[in-house]
Formats: C-alpha cells, sequence, structure tokens
C-alpha cells in the first residue's frame, strides 16, 4: 500500500499527529487468528473476530486481542483505547455502515506498530442514521503500558480524523483519509460516498 500522506495534514487537533508508513490492513476471519509479530516486542496474539447477533437487524462484529501470559495466567487480553476489552463495528444494514473496524501494521518514526484503525459516521439529532454525515476516522496503537497500573498492553489513541465530505458508509472515510482498501464484497450504494441517489 502506498505511504500515507502526514495525519496531521488531515487531522483536525492541537498536536501534531505521527506520520504512518507501509501502512498494510491484516485479513482476519471468524474464529481465531493467530498473527505473528502482532504484540509490542514482535510477539504474536490471538485476535478472536466473532458475530454479535441481534435477532432480527442490526448486529455487528466483536473483536478480542490476546495477548499470551499476563500476571500470571496463560492469557491476557488488551485493552481498547475507550478502556474496555472489546472492539465492535456498527454495520447497520450492509449497505448503509454505521461504523467499520480494520486492524493493520504500519511504521511509525521507522518503528513497527500494530494498529486498530476505526471510522463512525456522525450523527445529526433529528436526522435520519448514515444519511450524508461527516465521519471520524481514529488510529490507535498497541503499545505496553509499562506503568504498572492498569493493564500491561493496551491500544492507545495516536489521532482522530475528521471528514470534510458527508459519507453513508464509513468504509469509504476509511478509504479516502487513510487510503484502507474497500472490504471485499462492498455493498454501499456507491464508492464515492455511500449514499444512494436522491
Amino acid at each position: 500500500m502506498r505511504a500515507l500522506l502526514p495525519l496531521a495534514l488531515l487531522a483536525v487537533a492541537a498536536a501534531p499527529a505521527p506520520k504512518i508508513d507501509h501502512l498494510a490492513p491484516i485479513a482476519l476471519r471468524p474464529g481465531s487468528n493467530r498473527v505473528p509479530g502482532f504484540l509490542p516486542g514482535g510477539g504474536a496474539a490471538t485476535i478472536i473476530e466473532a458475530w454479535r447477533g441481534n435477532g432480527n437487524a442490526h448486529g455487528y462484529h466483536v473483536w478480542m486481542v490476546l495477548t499470551g501470559r499476563s500476571e500470571g495466567n496463560p492469557v491476557g487480553v488488551a485493552s481498547t483505547a475507550d478502556g474496555g476489552e472489546i472492539i465492535r463495528d456498527a454495520p447497520f444494514d450492509g449497505e448503509r455502515v454505521l461504523g467499520t473496524v480494520r486492524f493493520a501494521r504500519a511504521t511509525i518514526g521507522g518503528a513497527p506498530a500494530s494498529l486498530v484503525l476505526s471510522a463512525r459516521l456522525d450523527t445529526t439529532p433529528g436526522r435520519p442514521l448514515a444519511d450524508h454525515e461527516r465521519a471520524s476516522v481514529r488510529v490507535d496503537r498497541l503499545v505496553k503500558t509499562g506503568d504498572g497500573i492498569g493493564p500491561p498492553l493496551q491500544f492507545r489513541r495516536l489521532a482522530t480524523l475528521h471528514s470534510e465530505r458527508r459519507y453513508c458508509n464509513a468504509d469509504l472515510a476509511l478509504r479516502d483519509l487513510l487510503g484502507v482498501p474497500l472490504p471485499v464484497g462492498f455493498s454501499g450504494a456507491n464508492r464515492t460516498d455511500g449514499c444512494s441517489v436522491h
């Protein structure tokens, strides 16, 4: 994949964001995925991907990153940037995607980095979901916390980008702001903004 522009050029933030190079999405499948070199220091992680059904509509994918031994236990879990253990998307109806998640490898400052990239459409009160909304795109990096307080491995937020373009599908925002290829089987209404013609 092409090297990215410095995120600082895209981010709306007070502090400059780091430059991310050699971004390469990681292909995952439902169930257990062993991912060599994903942990800080080069160890393998196990990333669990599952579907959380909702009976009739609006289920979603969930992911958990298992880290190997942790504090004397045989299996630990990485904490998310928001403090939980579960990462989730929001595919809504498949055509209009409220939120999308991709795992990736990259280089930051010359060092290898393991990332979670996510995009979520913003919401405007009184408007339908996923109907011509700006998007927020987040870049989270897996790091060792090293402070002895909290989880030993955690995804830390590197940057939050905000799109000027309005979308009906978050996959397109992730593509446009970070250069992440669209998922196989992309089913948006189009490949520009994902919105149906009115």
